[in-house]
């Protein structure tokens, strides 16, 4: 990713329903990339080519650790994310139970909230959460 390119700004998020919401998903890739990929990358680029298969696996595996632990770091609003220089964005996560026959039943807000997301992950990959 570019460090030049960045999404447009909250101002200049088009005024059509459908546009403006490609405009907010364009941001929150924006800092996907920024935040989740970049960083789980970073530890694979300065690091020697791995001389086995375990060597390998365990390297992919703390990059998509990185990963995913950022990703759940984003959701908690770890760090300051914006849609340009005058406006601030927060990212939410919601649980969404429905009947089989997609009906909703109820939304449970998980994130941001007073949860710990990354502790939550981090209890299920190495199986301990109860």
């Amino acid at each position: 990713m570019n460090k030049s390119d960045t999404p447009r700004p909250y101002e200049a998020w088009r005024t059509d329903p459908l546009a403006r919401a490609e405009d907010a998903a364009y941001t929150f890739g924006f800092h996907l990339m920024q935040h989740c990929r970049m960083e789980a990358l970073k530890g694979l680029e300065s690091a020697p080519v791995p001389t086995s298969e375990a060597e390998f696996h365990a390297r992919v595996t703390k990059a998509v650790d990185t990963a995913l632990h950022n990703v759940v770091d984003l959701l908690e609003g770890f760090w300051v994310t914006q849609a340009g220089p005058n406006h601030r964005v927060a990212y939410a996560l919601s649980v969404c139970v429905t009947t089989p026959e997609n009906e909703p039943v109820e939304r449970i807000e998980i994130s941001p909230s007073l949860l710990d997301l990354p502790i939550g992950y981090w209890h299920w990959r190495d199986g301990t959460f109860q």
